[in-house]
């Protein structure tokens, strides 16, 4: 059974084959605005006949159910709200990097500190497995994003901008 650990009125465990449903659904509902496959979507139409949700949502989808990937899921009242997903990279001999990658809140579940939990256990989950840096990124108008991240003792390394353009 997975571990389970009491945040305030939440709980934090790892994720299972049943989680899936609900981490979609998250996605759907969580990353506008936080996404350059939104803005893509906004300055050159759908991608690949998909809205960027669709496209959005299988790729954190994918990445999750990869083998150096772990994800833990927030329930709040018994429903999956949030989910976070780690990643270091299984190399013979380990690797000192990890990656906070994909992660989200349901706007209706946000304020109450789910994320900066959520985040604060991935944090501790790839220092438990050997990662010595960790890395995490978001878009400038992930504000909310950026204070937990920082609050947490991340701090800025670089920023890159996007381009696009039409062919």
């Amino acid at each position: 059974m997975a571990e389970q650990k009491q945040e305030g009125n939440f709980d934090i465990r790892q994720m299972t084959t049943r989680d899936i449903d609900a981490i979609r659904d998250i996605n759907l509902r969580s990353w506008s605005g936080f996404t350059t496959s939104e803005l893509l979507e906004l300055r050159h139409g759908l991608i690949n006949g998909q809205s960027w949700q669709e496209r959005i949502t299988a790729d954190v989808l994918d990445h999750i159910q990869c083998k150096d990937v772990s994800t833990f899921v927030a329930e709040l009242e018994g429903e999956v709200v949030a989910y976070a997903a780690a990643q270091i990279e299984t190399k013979e001999n380990g690797s000192e990097v990890g990656i906070v990658s994909y992660n989200a809140v349901l706007p209706e579940a946000r304020g109450i500190g789910i994320g900066s939990a959520l985040i604060a256990e991935v944090v501790n989950f790839l220092k438990g497995r050997g990662a010595r840096v960790l890395q995490v990124w978001t878009l400038k108008v992930g504000e909310s994003a950026r204070h937990i991240y920082e609050r947490l003792g991340f701090e800025e390394l670089t920023r890159f901008v996007h381009y696009s353009m039409e062919v």
